[in-house]
């Protein structure tokens, strides 16, 4: 089964400089439509996890196999997701995966970079054009209904603000939410589990947003963080960091909990949290996502590069080609 495509000619070459290049670019045009994941929304939810090295790994690992990821979702035809700030590492890759493997007859952006309302007053228009000119287009939020009437001109800290907190958790939860709905699927890897400053750790609430939205979801567990710890709750097991004990660990955040708690977008108790996730065992992801639960196993404890490709790859064409 083979997945990646030749690699595209991206030397600059006008468009109009001959019949010929129009002629490779027309037939270019059709070999993309053919494509399983032709226009199919794939959202990446990855960040470093801060136990990375105790698991015998470097940060570069979970940067190589993001950037495989998203290198063979786009010569794939997909478009692929994200939800970071413009000053965000994985950000500025999957923007120059974009320009690198983009197909030179398609004009449609390969990457959509969600910009939550609190960072959208930050975007210039030269960062506009720039995103744009590598195939990226930005999505720039609105102010949730939720906010409306409020003041959001000048926030404090959202670490030490409850206010603060409130709305940027209102900010990143309406962001995830328009991903999750808008998407076709998430992959799902490593990810911070304390110093956050929304509701929940990022990479656990865009996985609860996937769910909850009934979206084939994938994740990749042998990167630890809140990948893993997700895993473990579904598995039936223990995870500390998924606790109301380990999160709210500061007066601040107790504070801010009871403040938000009938506010709130998404859960706040974790005892909540945990029993949602585990009304999706292994087998209610395996008949969504179009692996087995041995393949889905694998994903939850593999960190070779190539074998996670090809599962992710694999589930996807399957629920592709039963739609």
């Amino acid at each position: 089964m083979i997945f990646m495509q030749e690699e595209k000619n991206i030397s600059g070459i006008s468009e109009n400089l001959s019949d010929s290049i129009a002629e490779q670019k027309l037939s270019e045009k059709k070999e993309i439509a053919k494509s399983f994941l032709y226009r199919k929304k794939i959202a990446i939810s990855v960040s470093r996890s801060e136990e990375i090295e105790k698991l015998g790994l470097s940060k570069q690992h979970v940067t190589d196999v993001s950037i495989e990821i998203a290198r063979y979702l786009i010569v794939n035809g997909a478009t692929f997701l994200y939800g970071g700030d413009l000053n965000v590492d994985f950000t500025e890759f999957f923007a120059d995966l974009a320009y690198q493997y983009k197909y030179l007859s398609d004009k449609e952006p390969c990457f959509v970079n969600y910009i939550h309302f609190l960072n959208t007053k930050n975007i210039t228009l030269n960062d506009k054009v720039t995103l744009r000119k590598k195939q990226v287009e930005p999505i720039l939020l609105n102010a949730p209904k939720t906010l409306i009437g409020i003041n959001t001109e000048v926030i404090g800290d959202p670490r030490r603000d409850t206010n603060a907190r409130y709305i940027t958790g209102e900010s990143l939860s309406d962001m995830r939410i328009k991903m999750s709905n808008e998407s076709d699927a998430r992959i799902v890897l490593g990810g911070r589990q304390k110093g956050f400053t929304g509701y929940l750790p990022g990479i656990v609430e865009e996985a609860y947003h996937t769910l909850k939205a009934n979206k084939p979801l994938y994740l990749l567990g042998g990167f630890g963080g809140a990948a893993k710890s997700i895993i473990d709750i579904i598995s039936g097991n223990d995870a500390k960091e998924l606790t109301n004990e380990f999160q709210y660990d500061t007066e601040f955040l107790i504070s801010f909990r009871e403040f938000a708690k009938d506010k709130s977008t998404v859960i706040l108790d974790y005892k909540e949290l945990i029993s949602f996730f585990r009304k999706h065992p292994i087998e209610v992801l395996s008949k969504q996502n179009g692996l087995t639960t041995e393949e889905n196993q694998i994903l939850f404890e593999s960190t070779n590069i190539h074998e996670l490709v090809f599962l992710i790859m694999k589930g996807l064409q399957k629920i592709s080609s039963t739609k």
